[in-house]
């Protein structure tokens, strides 16, 4: 069993969920982002930015749906050394359930909520590859939800609303909400 807290992050694109990793690891955890797991093993595998839904959902055919935890446990192993840590980007309850298990003890999930307009103004900001390039906002939605982000949204510990508000008041809430525990 991990001595450290480990904390899962989750939500649709572009509610928050590296933000809010962000504002732990300023708190002193470290940070796992199953977004960066995927693109690194993309890049060592010479695939091209832009096919990272290919990616996860060809690796999710062959390994099941915590394939990308699984994949995420090599990465999160070298991080574990007592500190706390979360993980970011989660998308269902089998990754959950793949992490409980290498760490030996249940974690907690946070999930974000955003309103598809307010990630939509994200998106066109933050203008990452995979948001430019792959499929349209509301099938990559879909994608997310048939793979089971609402259900470890819907079964989260701790919701926060994360809707077109500033910084500092995100910084409250992840305070008052997740630190506070």
């Amino acid at each position: 069993m991990y001595s450290g807290k480990v904390l899962g992050v989750t939500g649709l694109p572009l509610s928050g969920k590296t933000m809010v990793a962000n504002m732990l690891e300023e708190r002193g955890f470290s940070v796992l982002d199953m977004g960066d797991v995927v693109r690194k093993e993309m890049e060592s595998r010479d695939m091209p930015s832009g096919k990272e839904a290919e990616f996860v959902n060809n690796q999710r055919d062959k390994n099941g749906m915590g394939a990308i935890a699984k994949i995420s446990r090599k990465y999160l192993e070298k991080m574990m050394d007592g500190r706390d840590i979360v993980i970011t980007g989660m998308r269902g309850w089998s990754e959950k359930k793949v992490f409980e298990e290498f760490l030996g003890d249940e974690m907690e999930i946070v999930a974000l909520w955003a309103s598809r307009q307010t990630r939509k103004n994200r998106r066109n900001k933050r203008m990452r590859k995979e948001d430019l390039k792959g499929q349209e906002f509301h099938e990559r939605d879909l994608r997310e939800i048939n793979n089971g982000v609402a259900k470890l949204m819907a079964l989260s510990d701790v919701l926060i609303i994360n809707d077109d508000i500033e910084i500092e008041k995100l910084e409250e809430k992840v305070d008052e909400k997740v630190l506070s525990r």
